[in-house]
């Protein structure tokens, strides 16, 4: 101690400040210290506080966001109807159906979420664009790559047959393709147009779309001064999405229950509901006859009628079918392999109407035996119910329905059984309702003695009720009105009734609609359309309960509640409930952890931090050697770490973060510059479909071979290896860029096929001379008959022998022009010979010829002119319009053809071999100058800096006859003799070449094999090329089954 004692003594007198070691020692006891007593003294008593505070700053905060975003979607959807409206109202009638899309597209920028726009009119013609950009709706669709629109029509043809046009169209409405089929849709029948009107828009309850069978809503609004309605249908999955990702992102908010609800409770989104059927009971697959199988494989998807709010029995939750009919259907499907796709959003009188007109195939769930279809086919019973009857509590006692005489009593409107009891009890007043809430409203104020319905409807709709005087009387069996409940079908679906009806019985027999009874009728839990709680329904309707978090308890746990209205047009809310205990147990959790883990550093940390103050040089140099990773890019090895002084733990944490932002910067502008390279490879690709997908199959090939390089060992790869991942980008990007140049390549010298064509084939020209020569021969011949009769067999004879030679040189020419054999010294001559016969031209070859043509043409006109039927005209040559100066520096060692193009007739049909002149052959080879040029502009990185001179040498030979720049093997590095060995096979195996047939494996080997043998390519790159087995890995992703055929690797490997 003394010492120590000493040592600081003699610190104090050579310096009056305190040691950075010391100060951090001193505050980080104070600091630890003062945190344990005030934490120790305050912690407890604020943290339950805090946390509510807490959760309610939450809770407003999400409430506020989603009033946000349910405002900005009515406000999309009402504004789009109205702008539409006002603008169709003006001029609908000048607009054809490629306006209407562009009218309606220009809506969707800026508006994700709009599903789709459409109009609809008074004589039912219905026109409808959807975009297809959304994943939840193109996962639906089978698109083609590009598609982007889907425009839908439903007319009227002559004939009076309704006609639905599918249109699918790229980005700038391009068609892509179209479908036609029969139609049974009608707008006007629809309660978005029905229920329209020019001052208001009108907004639905969520529901299936009819087309794509996507949850949402619409907002229409009838078109000033005209009989059309336009709608604007809002997808509700974005909504969906935002709410979850809105619940998920707050650690407050777990284990909660939130709900977006309308003012009487029905649920418009919320965490609580997973569209699944994951609780069905699993039920094998039916056994089928041959007849049934071929029947399920080629079914249709039959529609099945959903209603919006029959609980439990059919319904549906934020548009979603669901109730004991739907999983029926769904274990119908799973035991016969039918399909179902649902249609609601309508009501039951209006489900009714859309069987009749077919646009329905089944129509469920009724009362057998009714006669509100024209159907006649009929299901087995799909379950079977007890009437019940709910009173006031204050209503007598009902045993039988003879009692109900003299009494008012409430039907759902469009009930079948209303009509039988008028028949059976005239002296019963029957009253028809739009909604139970209405019914239920009249018996609370004793208007009519009760609601008649099937007892699981009424016991569920009783028990939404809040602080209601109802209960519920069950009525006998009346023999009038069966209680069996079926579906009904168009008479077409016969043999599937029949398949049905089997299934049905099938599932008796395996005891799985017991189980489904058990769990829709049986099952206390309530329904899930409305929020499940009756307690959290009286709150709603309590204003006193909302902007607030209450405690209320439900199903005999108590929660923390929190309501407040987020839509007031219409009204919405948003209702979160989570268990007390949940919530506060998070509180206390923390104040134990925290208290704990104070604690514990002051156990372990106080004796400790002496010691712990010592090395700060330690982190200093730390620091030092991640900013030096951070200069040489090795973003992956900079490291965050721990340190006692609290600057530098914040600046370690700012230069990991400035790296890993560095390293996330750079990889977005990697990966934008790779998306570039391959758009222009993709570029030089499409602008030929000769070329197929050259630029995009050599990359993948020169991948393969360099792989397979730097795992050999042998000969010149056994040293092989590319330095790091940037060597291998530079490698990647030089094989996407190797073609780059081609993107300055006419189009028409790349797809050069024939001799004689340019920017079309001229053999039509040459033939259509052959045919003035054949003309001329036939009125010689005529001439000679007529001036001397006598010798007109002779006429004709001569004029036989001319025409057939006349076909035999037109099909000599016609031969050559496709360029398919080598033509010798003969055939040249003879060409020449050919092109000596003339025709006589009548026309002034300068007329309509544009001003470039005009300066080429050098002979003045003249009205009648013996033509040559081939000829080289000096209007042949294109001059070049500049001089061609190559930069030295670039290297370059390419002879220039004295002219741009040649088109000379007899100077094209006189190449030696294939089908281009020198001047387009230099054309096609300008494209590796071209290539050099736009790449040695760009300011590579240092790591990218051999870009330009691999992706410009795979035309190099390892004998030096190569170009551009006639290098030797030995001036070639491996990664370039890899790139041209690639481009070589990949070019002999392309199936789409208009100059060649692709070739297959074996013959393509053997090409290359003679190359590499005649120092073209490199034969150790040739040899590892077979040995690796890479040419067939290539072959079996790229090439069709009739190219790859058997190698024998040996003849290439001795």
């Amino acid at each position: 101690m003394e010492n120590i004692s000493g040592h600081m003594t003699q610190k104090k007198k050579t310096s009056s400040r305190l040691s950075i070691r010391r100060v951090v020692a001193l505050l980080f006891t104070f600091a630890v210290t003062a945190t344990a007593v005030i934490s120790a003294s305050v912690i407890y008593s604020l943290t339950k506080e805090r946390e509510l505070n807490h959760a309610l700053d939450n809770y407003r905060l999400l409430s506020s966001l989603l009033s946000q975003r349910l405002e900005q979607i009515d406000h999309v959807g009402e504004q789009s109807a109205v702008q539409l409206g006002y603008l169709l109202s003006t001029q609908l009638n000048e607009k054809e159906p490629s306006e209407l899309m562009e009218l309606f597209g220009a809506t969707f920028l800026g508006n994700p979420f709009i599903y789709s726009i459409y109009i609809g009119f008074n004589d039912d013609n219905f026109l409808q664009l959807v975009s297809l950009e959304p994943d939840y709706i193109a996962d639906k669709l089978n698109l083609l790559d590009g598609e982007s629109w889907m425009m839908i029509q439903h007319t009227t043809d002559s004939d009076g047959n309704r006609v639905k046009r599918t249109k699918f169209f790229y980005d700038n409405f391009t068609l892509s393709r179209e479908q036609e089929e029969a139609s049974t849709y009608y707008p006007t029948q629809r309660s978005w147009y029905t229920h329209a009107s020019d001052e208001k828009t009108y907004k639905t309850a969520p529901y299936l779309f009819h087309n794509l069978r996507v949850t949402g809503q619409t907002f229409s609004r009838k078109v000033p001064n005209l009989d059309a309605v336009i709608g604007v249908d809002i997808a509700l999955a974005s909504l969906h999405k935002h709410f979850e990702d809105s619940l998920s992102d707050n650690i407050s908010l777990e284990g909660a229950d939130a709900y977006i609800t309308s003012s009487d409770g029905r649920i418009i989104a919320t965490n609580t509901f997973s569209y699944a059927t994951s609780d069905l009971p699993s039920v094998a697959r039916m056994p089928l006859s041959e007849e049934e199988m071929d029947l399920v494989i080629n079914s249709p998807a039959l529609k099945v009628s959903n209603q919006l709010d029959w609980e439990p029995l059919d319904f549906t939750v934020v548009g979603n079918p669901d109730g004991l009919a739907i999983d029926t259907f769904r274990l119908i499907s799973d035991a016969t392999g039918l399909q179902f796709k649902y249609v609601n959003g309508r009501s039951w009188q209006e489900l009714i109407g859309d069987f009749r007109l077919g646009d329905i195939d089944i129509l469920q769930s009724i009362v057998t035996g009714s006669n509100i279809t024209n159907s006649t086919l009929e299901s087995g019973p799909l379950f079977s119910l007890d009437y019940v009857i709910a009173t006031h509590q204050d209503a007598p006692q009902i045993t039988s329905w003879d009692e109900l005489n003299g009494s008012a009593i409430g039907f759902l409107d469009g009930w079948f059984i209303v009509n039988k009891l008028r028949e059976d009890y005239p002296m019963v007043e029957l009253l028809s309702y739009d909604s139970y809430e209405q019914a239920f409203e009249d018996v609370e104020n004793q208007k009519i003695l009760g609601v008649i319905d099937v007892a699981p409807v009424i016991k569920s709709k009783v028990t939404r009720l809040v602080d209601n005087n109802i209960t519920i009387q069950p009525l006998g069996q009346h023999p009038a009105l069966p209680s069996s409940f079926v579906f009904v079908a168009d008479d077409k679906l016969e043999p599937y009734l029949h398949l049905i009806n089997k299934a049905i019985t099938y599932l008796d027999q395996n005891q799985v609609r017991t189980t489904l009874e058990q769990k829709w009728l049986d099952s206390e839990q309530p329904s899930t359309s409305h929020i499940p709680s009756n307690e959290l329904l009286a709150m709603l309707e309590n204003p006193s309960y909302h902007g607030k978090i209450s405690s209320v308890d439900i199903n005999e746990q108590q929660y923390f509640v929190y309501i407040t209205e987020v839509s007031d047009a219409p009204e919405e809310y948003f209702v979160l409930a989570i268990p007390e205990q949940k919530l506060l147990s998070n509180a206390y959790s923390t104040i134990i952890n925290s208290a704990l883990w104070t604690l514990a550093v002051l156990i372990i940390m106080v004796p400790l931090v002496w010691r712990l103050s010592t090395p700060l040089s330690s982190p200093i140099k730390q620091l030092l050697l991640q900013t030096k990773r951070i200069k040489h890019r090795q973003y992956h090895k900079v490291k965050r770490f721990r340190t006692s002084v609290r600057e530098i733990n914040e600046l370690s944490h700012a230069i990991y973060d400035m790296s890993q932002s560095l390293d996330a910067f750079q990889r977005s502008q990697d990966a934008f510059i790779e998306a570039i390279i391959q758009l222009i490879a993709r570029a030089v690709d499409e602008k030929s479909p000769y070329t197929g997908s050259h630029c995009l199959r050599v990359p993948e090939l020169a991948f393969l071979l360099s792989d397979a390089a730097e795992q050999s060992n042998d000969g010149i790869f056994e040293s092989f290896e590319f330095e790091n991942d940037a060597k291998r980008r530079e490698f990647r990007i030089a094989a996407w860029l190797h073609d780059c140049g081609k993107i300055t390549t006419p189009e028409y010298v790349v797809d050069k096929g024939t001799k004689l064509e340019t920017n079309y084939n001229r053999i039509h020209e040459i033939r259509t001379r052959f045919e003035v020569l054949w003309r001329d021969a036939e009125i010689t011949a005529l001439k000679a008959q007529l001036e001397q009769p006598d010798l007109a067999d002779e006429a004709k004879q001569h004029l036989e022998q001319r025409q057939a030679e006349l076909l035999e040189q037109f099909n000599f020419i016609a031969k050559l022009n496709l360029g398919n054999e080598f033509i010798n010294k003969q055939d040249k001559i003879r060409i020449t010979e050919i092109s000596k016969q003339t025709w006589l031209s009548h026309f002034d070859r300068h007329l309509g010829l544009s001003p470039v043509e005009e300066q080429r043409l050098s002979t003045q006109p003249s009205e009648l002119t013996h033509e040559p039927l081939l000829s080289d005209r000096p209007e042949h040559i294109i001059k070049r319009s500049s001089n061609y100066d190559i930069d030295e520096k670039l290297g370059i060692n390419m002879k220039v053809p004295e002219h741009l193009y040649n088109l000379g007739e007899i100077y094209n049909l006189s190449i030696s071999r294939g089908t281009l002149t020198q001047e387009e052959r230099f054309k096609i080879n300008e494209h590796m100058i071209a290539g050099i040029k736009m790449l040695s502009s760009i300011p590579f990185p240092d790591d990218l800096k051999n870009v330009e001179r691999i992706a410009t040498t795979h035309h190099e030979t390892m004998r030096g006859d190569g170009y551009p720049r006639r290098l030797t093997g030995d001036e070639l590095s491996i990664p370039e003799r890899i790139l041209a060995v690639a481009d070589i096979f990949e070019a002999l195996t392309a199936a789409d070449r208009p100059y060649k047939k692709a070739k297959t494996v074996s013959e393509s080997l053997d090409i290359l094999h003679k190359m590499a043998l005649e120092q073209h390519v490199d034969l150790a790159v040739f040899q590892l090329f077979v040995k690796s087995g890479v040419y067939r890995t290539y072959a079996e992703r790229f090439l069709s089954t009739n190219q790859i055929d058997n190698v024998d690797e040996s003849k290439y490997l001795g």
